[in-house]
């Protein structure tokens, strides 16, 4: 059943390769419709699922010094997974001395203390994918 539903499929592929062909989007067109339908080996076993991190701060203001927590949630992220804080600073995102790990039910929290006054913007990073930012003012 599986030999014919393939069948089916790479059969409709090259239809619509060739009407693309015919419609102006020549050879290329046709090829790419044929391999974007054709099934990837790893996708019937595994399905594709985003990775997220999200970051949330209990504070929008604290004093220098004082402990601010951050806390959030993952998705596609494995248990065990580092999750570092970064800081921007002089227009890049630099690792700020905090780390964790994603816990079993996909979320995290750690926190930090700075004593840099004004606007600190932080954001997590975990299995190279970011979270958004999020601005604590640090105050003296």
């Amino acid at each position: 059943m599986r030999n014919r539903s393939q069948f089916v499929r790479r059969t409709a592929a090259t239809v619509a390769g060739l009407a693309l062909a015919a419609t102006g989007f020549g050879v290329a067109g046709a090829l790419q419709a044929n391999a974007a339908t054709a099934p990837h080996p790893a996708a019937a076993t595994q399905p594709a699922v985003a990775k997220t991190v999200t970051i949330k701060s209990d504070k929008a203001t604290a004093k220098a010094w004082a402990k601010v927590s951050f806390s959030g949630k993952t998705t596609g992220i494995a248990k065990n997974t580092v999750v570092q804080v970064q800081r921007f600073e002089n227009n890049k995102w630099v690792n700020f001395p905090a780390t964790t790990k994603v816990t079993a039910k996909s979320t995290y929290s750690v926190w930090v203390q700075s004593g840099r006054t004004g606007v600190n913007k932080f954001r997590v990073v975990s299995a190279n994918t970011a979270s958004a930012p999020v601005s604590v003012t640090i105050t003296k």
